[in-house]
């Protein structure tokens, strides 16, 4: 998966998608943890980096990608510096806090890379400090439509792409994404056909409309500052680790990392690592 090429592409558009998996509410709900001084490991644009300065807290933020950095200067006024969450460029026991922003460990399927992750946290937060690892989650109502339709595969495999073929598709007719669900989820076609007339009975209710509006708002606001929706689609991941609390859960028993809880929030799923 070519995630610089992710980052790079879409990080004109960050600014209206980076609020949504471990946002400032998120944040906030987690202000009994934070002490500064804060790395913010995956700080894209800098969000949790100005709003932690907002609460009078000091916090540095470091993001891998070189476009990231460079926007976070020219549109917000923050230094990000450019660095590798398994190589963080500071000395032990630099920091009081650090967060690992979702699309940093969540998107490894590597163990020992996140490992490394998890390692180099730990190496730079003091004694008695906490590290917090965020794992990328959807609305309940959105995921369990995911699973039906194949977005989310049955090992738990999340295919961003599709959610883009299901986009144009159903903008021509609805029933055309009856084939390609049948190829994602292996299911009969009579099944099919009445789950999806299920979810188009129950679009408003479960949100499905509001996430479709939003996407297709985004792609508009990109093609009108010059980047195709082409370029949009081809670079988005086709096979994301989906992990719900009780595979995070696995996960850390298996690399053995021990954390002291895991929260649930709307936007995403926190472990609590303390040092």
């Amino acid at each position: 998966m070519d995630t610089d090429r992710w980052w790079s592409t879409w990080a004109p558009l960050w600014e209206r998608i980076e609020d949504r998996h471990f946002g400032t509410l998120t944040t906030d709900s987690l202000i009994g943890y934070i002490k500064p001084k804060v790395l913010v490991v995956g700080a894209g644009l800098g969000l949790i980096v100005r709003h932690l300065a907002g609460k009078n807290i000091g916090a540095v933020g470091l993001d891998i990608n070189p476009e990231m950095v460079r926007m976070a200067k020219e549109k917000y006024g923050v230094d990000i510096i450019e660095g590798d969450a398994g190589e963080l460029p500071f000395t032990d026991k630099s920091f009081n806090t650090v967060i690992i922003s979702s699309g940093v460990v969540d998107y490894g399927a590597d163990g020992a890379r996140i490992i490394s992750f998890v390692d180099e946290a730990s190496r730079v937060c003091s004694d008695g400090g906490a590290v917090l690892a965020a794992f990328y989650k959807l609305p309940r109502k959105i995921e369990r439509i995911y699973r039906r339709i194949g977005v989310i595969d049955k090992k738990s495999i999340y295919h961003m792409d599709r959610i883009f073929t299901i986009d144009v598709v159903s903008a021509k007719n609805p029933l055309l994404c009856v084939p390609y669900i049948r190829k994602w989820t292996g299911k009969f076609f009579i099944r099919i056909l009445f789950e999806w007339m299920w979810i188009g009975m129950t679009l408003h209710i479960s949100g499905l409309i509001a996430e479709r509006d939003w996407m297709r708002d985004n792609i508009s606001y990109a093609e009108s500052i010059g980047i195709r929706r082409e370029d949009l689609v081809a670079c988005v991941p086709d096979a994301l680790p989906y992990r719900a609390r009780s595979d995070i859960q696995k996960l850390f028993e298996g690399i053995r990392v021990e954390y002291s809880e895991i929260i649930e929030f709307e936007d995403c799923t926190v472990v609590v690592i303390e040092t």
